[in-house]
Order: C-alpha cells, then sequence, then structure tokens
C-alpha cells in the first residue's frame, strides 16, 4: 500500500523493469491519493524546478522547507490539528529526495513509468477535492494504464487528501471499499469466497 508520495513510490516500483521479480510477488497493489502530480493551483514554477534540481546535483543533502499545509489533507478539524501539532512533520526534504519525487512524478505523469504486466490487482482511491495530489492525473494515469479485470478506481466525490482520516463519517466508508476489495482479491486468488 501507498498512499501520497508513498503511492507514487509504489507505482514506480510496480513500472520498473529491474524489479520484476519482486513485482510479481505482489498479490496486490492499493494506492490511496497516489502523487502522480502536484494538485492544480500547487505546481511549482519551472525555473524553480530547474534551479533546484541543478543545486541537488551539487547538494544532495541540502535541506529545503516544502510543507504541505496541513489544512490541504483532511476536512475534519481534528485530524488537521493533530498534524499541525504533529513535530515528525517537519516539513523539510533533502534537495537529493525532493528532486527524485519530481523525477518519478514526471515519469508517472507524463507516461514514461509504464507499469508491469505482471500488475494483476489493483485498487486505486482519490477524493474528488484532493489538494496535497491530483485527483485527476490519477484517472487519466489509471484510464491509460491498460487495466484488468481485477484493477479498480474508486472516486470520492468532495473528499481531501486523507482518505483514511477525512470526515469521521468517511473513514467506514472508505475502510469497507478497501476491505471489500482485498476480500474479493483473495477468494480470487484462492478460488472460494473467504470466511471473515
Amino acid at each position: 500500500m501507498g498512499h501520497s508520495m508513498g503511492g507514487g513510490q509504489v507505482l514506480t516500483l510496480a513500472s520498473t523493469p529491474e524489479y520484476e521479480d519482486t513485482i510479481k510477488q505482489v498479490a496486490g497493489w492499493i494506492l490511496e491519493s497516489p502523487f502522480i502530480a502536484f494538485p492544480t493551483g500547487f505546481e511549482p514554477n519551472a525555473v524553480e524546478v530547474f534551479v533546484g534540481k541543478l543545486a541537488a546535483k551539487i547538494l544532495p543533502a541540502w535541506q529545503r522547507f516544502s510543507e504541505l499545509p496541513a489544512d490541504n489533507l483532511s476536512r475534519d478539524q481534528e485530524v488537521i490539528k493533530s498534524l499541525k501539532e504533529d513535530k515528525l512533520l517537519h516539513g523539510y526534504g533533502t534537495l537529493g529526495g525532493l528532486s527524485g519525487m519530481l523525477d518519478r512524478t514526471a515519469a508517472l505523469g507524463d507516461g514514461t513509468a509504464k507499469i508491469s504486466p505482471s500488475v494483476e490487482r489493483l485498487w486505486l482511491g482519490h477524493g474528488t477535492e484532493d489538494k496535497g495530489t491530483n485527483y485527476e492525473a490519477s484517472k487519466k494515469w489509471f484510464e491509460s494504464a491498460g487495466q484488468k479485470p481485477g484493477w479498480t478506481f474508486k472516486s470520492y466525490e468532495g473528499w481531501s487528501h486523507q482518505l483514511h482520516a477525512d470526515l469521521p463519517e468517511t473513514r467506514p466508508v472508505f475502510q469497507k471499499d478497501v476491505g471489500d476489495w482485498i476480500v474479493a482479491q483473495v477468494a480470487d486468488l484462492k478460488g472460494s469466497t473467504p470466511k471473515l
């Protein structure tokens, strides 16, 4: 499972031929709001990206503040408050790490990174009001990736970035959708309905 930037990393792994032996061992891939593109209106400018990538070659360990505002991650004010108070969410990243993230995102967004044909089961969920990653880019990626019977794309109308921590009343919907998909995939793999 990968969420946000982790979702982009999972998709990159699933699209890297040198990891084909590992890809074949994964029974199912779950992607929550994967980072395939920046949300509309939050894209970095081209000059900043160019200078940042150049600087990353010289000073890859140099840190840059690049915060994703907590208000953009959930509609639940308690979750937003907890994110703002979390000392581990400091907003800093190394230039090398940020450059790698931009490269992965560009490859997924422009179709350079092609998902392995070995990926038989994939679930991708994304909120239509996500301000952390781009809903339309996820939908476009899914539609162009050559879906299979075990693939599912789920739109969450009006939901924010953290589907698992959006409004209290929406969380059970997300949990059920993912759980039902997992159970269906297990049943398909085993050829029978598992007992819960």
